[in-house]
């Protein structure tokens, strides 16, 4: 006979695991206070808070710590764990920007006044 088995992980309300998954150079705003590691050349960490209402942009993977990320953070790598950055900071989505300009046009854009 089998049992079903729940498991004891908690899980944000509404938030996927794609969407909790903090992608390299997304920026991020700090909605309150959080701790974040810092490693020092000779990789002994200390931990620090990040202030609320900064600006976090992820810069990888943590090679420190399971489930983390880096991220810069005034000027200084941090290593944060990835479930309190989601869900202690808002994402900022940043502009798309294309590669070049289109004008609208029949010529599709080979008409470019400002070359």
């Amino acid at each position: 006979m089998t049992r079903p088995t729940v498991s004891s992980k908690v899980l944000l309300s509404g938030v996927t695991r794609d969407e909790k998954k903090p992608l390299a150079g997304q920026t991020y705003r700090t909605n309150t206070s959080f701790v974040a590691v810092h490693f020092d050349q000779a990789g002994k960490g200390r931990i620090v808070f990040l202030s609320e209402g900064g600006m976090v942009r992820v810069m990888g993977p943590s090679s420190c710590l399971r489930e983390a990320c880096e991220v810069m953070f005034r000027n200084e790598l941090y290593n944060v764990f990835e479930i309190d950055l989601v869900a202690r900071s808002t994402l900022i989505c940043e502009p798309t920007r294309t590669k070049s300009p289109a004008i609208g046009g029949l010529d599709g854009g080979a008409h470019r006044p400002w070359q």
